[in-house]
């Protein structure tokens, strides 16, 4: 993943307490697999939350 998505990404969990909205994960993020997304909201929520 490029490191422009890779930001983009982190500005979007920042922005909605660590999940990805309904729309980003339709428009900016609809490559990735629902698995994925759960993964990355997991992980994401390891490393920024408490």
């Amino acid at each position: 993943m490029p490191d422009d998505m890779v930001a983009l990404l982190v500005r979007f969990l920042e922005k909605n307490n660590g999940v990805f909205s309904n729309p980003a994960k339709e428009k900016e993020f609809k490559q990735l697999s629902p698995p994925e997304i759960a993964d990355i909201e997991e992980n994401y929520k390891l490393i920024f939350v408490n």
